[in-house]
């Protein structure tokens, strides 16, 4: 008695491919459903993939159709066209070889007319493979050709998951305030040594995270090294200018890695560690490469004599050289200053706040405020309605009360957290001198400069001044008020 001869239709098509090429999920069961029909072929079960891609294997309805083949339900498998199937070569092969055939199961393609019970069938389904194989490899390099066209424009091309610091809206990359806020201090703080595990420790602390949860090591040196923050996109490790706006200067980001780059060298860092014995040390930067100033002594013989000249001045520690731990740019040419003149120009703004009120009035007026305060506040208001939202979802049912718990500690702390270090920035704002509290301070400063010992005099540089910059002539004062 001749078998009866069972098959399993196996049907597939993307929306996308439906739309182009018209034929549809229901068009190919019923053309193949007459192909089996006019062939006095049984059809066991119809197997369908609606929406599935044909570049892998992982589909529900081919599964499903293998499951059945390992369990001898089905002696044939028959399909409208061959990609339907597979658009890779390999996957093909594999399953017509290594699927059907070893466990006696023919394969036919309708459309190419062929079978694999022939011997011409089995021969050109390795011809058709290829070709269908082509048109994949032909689909992926334009797919490639326009991310690189895309990238070259600067627009995003790295998928669903932005960078740190922006959010992807409508293929485009918004900054996201709360994270913006963090990437800024993450770099403030590399630029004054910090290294990653310890921003990551008191970004923690304070209660910081983005959209990918709380903050690694790795997080914050993949955010350090990445130029997403300057405004470029990356697409095969080719940096483009992007459209997006950048949250950090382009010097901020050459001082960090410089300092990222001494320590992959490793490279001791001794930063904060040498005895101050100047006025103004520990306070005095380069403006061109971010390195500090510190005091050079230099002795000239006298003539006709033993005894020698003593020279002090301040000098960019990249430019001295004298150390390569704290060297930012080996070719830096900042100017030096002899000590004594830098400390009279400094020493001289500090007299003409008491000599000018309007001009300490004037800059205060220049200080941007602080808006770090209202950005917590802000995250703490998106907390709050998280959690509404649980609770609503316990409410209707749709959450479990150990799973609302955990979430609800889990938000909970961070508000809690994030309060924390409101409180601590409102303590920095509110610590600010006045003007009173200034006036007072640099009308004693005369009497303090010719009567005070060391530590009186640099404990009222400190009140005052939070940096100085040097760019050659150029002194920028950066006041603590």
């Amino acid at each position: 008695m001749t078998k009866k001869t069972k098959v399993a239709i196996y049907v597939r098509v993307s929306t996308q491919e439906q739309a182009k090429e018209g034929y549809s999920i229901h068009e190919q069961i019923d053309r193949l459903t007459k192909y089996c029909e006019a062939h006095s072929w049984e059809v066991y079960k119809v197997y369908t993939d609606p929406g599935f891609s044909g570049g892998d294997t992982n589909r529900p309805g081919l599964q499903a159709m293998l499951k059945d083949i390992k369990r001898g339900r089905v002696n044939k498998v028959i399909v409208y066209k061959l990609d339907r199937l597979s658009r890779s070569q390999k996957d093909t092969l594999n399953l017509i070889e290594d699927e059907f055939l070893k466990t006696g199961v023919d394969f036919v393609s309708m459309s190419e007319n062929f079978d694999t019970s022939t011997p011409f069938g089995r021969a050109i389904v390795g011809i058709l493979a290829v070709f269908a194989q082509l048109e994949r490899e032909q689909i992926k390099e334009r797919m490639a050709m326009g991310k690189e066209a895309r990238a070259k424009l600067g627009k995003w091309n790295g998928g669903r998951n932005a960078p740190i610091g922006y959010e992807l809206i409508q293929g485009e990359l918004i900054i996201n305030a709360f994270e913006k806020l963090q990437v800024q201090e993450a770099f403030e703080l590399a630029s004054k040594g910090e290294s990653p595990y310890k921003i990551a420790e008191t970004f923690n602390k304070k209660g910081y995270n983005t959209r990918y949860g709380e903050w690694d090591n790795k997080a914050v040196r993949r955010v350090l090294r990445s130029k997403s923050c300057l405004g470029y996109t990356k697409y095969n490790d080719t940096w483009n200018k992007g459209t997006h706006e950048p949250i950090i200067s382009q010097k901020l980001f050459d001082e960090v890695q410089a300092i990222l780059d001494i320590r992959s060298d490793n490279y001791k860092s001794n930063r904060g560690h040498g005895k101050i014995t100047t006025y103004l040390g520990g306070y005095l930067y380069c403006s061109k490469c971010g390195a500090k100033y510190s005091k050079i002594t230099a002795r000239r013989k006298k003539p006709n004599s033993n005894d020698y000249y003593v020279y002090e001045f301040l000098g960019c520690n990249s430019r001295t050289k004298r150390n390569k731990a704290v060297i930012k740019d080996p070719n830096c040419k900042n100017k030096n200053w002899k000590l004594k003149n830098l400390n009279d120009l400094v020493f001289s703004e500090i007299k003409q706040l008491a000599l000018d009120p309007d001009y300490m009035h004037e800059l205060k007026e220049d200080k941007a405020p602080d808006e770090r305060p209202k950005i917590l506040e802000d995250r703490i208001k998106d907390i709050d309605k998280q959690l509404s939202k649980l609770m609503d979802l316990y409410v209707i049912g749709k959450m479990p009360m150990n799973i609302l718990q955990d979430k609800i500690q889990e938000l909970d702390d961070q508000k809690t957290r994030l309060e924390a270090e409101i409180d601590i920035i409102q303590s920095e704002i509110d610590s600010k001198l006045n003007q009173e509290q200034i006036k007072h301070i640099v009308e004693d400063f005369p009497d303090v400069l010719e009567r005070g010992d060391f530590e009186e005099i640099r404990a009222v540089i400190g009140d005052l001044i939070e940096k100085i910059e040097i760019d050659n002539d150029d002194i920028t004062i950066h006041w603590n008020f």
